[in-house]
């Protein structure tokens, strides 16, 4: 139950500020939470805290960083960075790739936590979320309040 509310919150509060902030600046964010979360969790682990509480606290901060940034907003840019006549197909690639990237999680998780442990797993997820930040932050544009024109310029000058 709290998960679902923390998820619905969070990603109302994405949808008040994407337009105030910024996709990409609220992306940055989010992401940046979701990666101090998952080395919070590879502490845990690590250290062997054994306080439910703590990873609680992490698990949950992690499903407010992804329900105010990496949920929605990616959606959001696909929707705006192709035109139209590409926008559908670019959509669909978009969905393909999030499952088949659902289904690797979900096949190797248990696999990493027996191999490598609680500690480890995560802070694989951590670094996979800071070359997300890496490359949100030197590859993705800001497409708040700019036109298809606008956008087309900056893809062709940064390419």
């Amino acid at each position: 139950l709290i998960i679902g509310i923390i998820n619905t919150l969070f990603t109302f509060v994405a949808i008040k500020f994407i337009d105030q902030v910024g996709r990409r600046k609220l992306l940055l964010i989010g992401v940046t939470g979701m990666a101090i979360c998952l080395v919070g969790v590879g502490v845990v682990f690590h250290f062997n805290l054994n306080s439910g509480f703590l990873l609680l606290l992490f698990i949950l901060g992690f499903i407010a960083s992804f329900a105010s940034s990496l949920g929605p907003i990616p959606w959001v840019i696909i929707s705006e960075i192709f035109p139209t006549k590409t926008r559908g197909i670019a959509m669909s690639f978009a969905t393909f790739t999030l499952w088949i990237g659902v289904v690797l999680i979900t096949q190797f998780t248990p696999v990493l936590l027996e191999n490598a442990g609680g500690a480890t797993t995560f802070w694989i997820f951590a670094f996979n979320a800071i070359l997300l930040i890496l490359f949100t932050y030197f590859r993705i544009p800001e497409t708040k309040g700019k036109t298809l024109e606008e956008i087309e310029h900056y893809w062709k000058g940064n390419l």
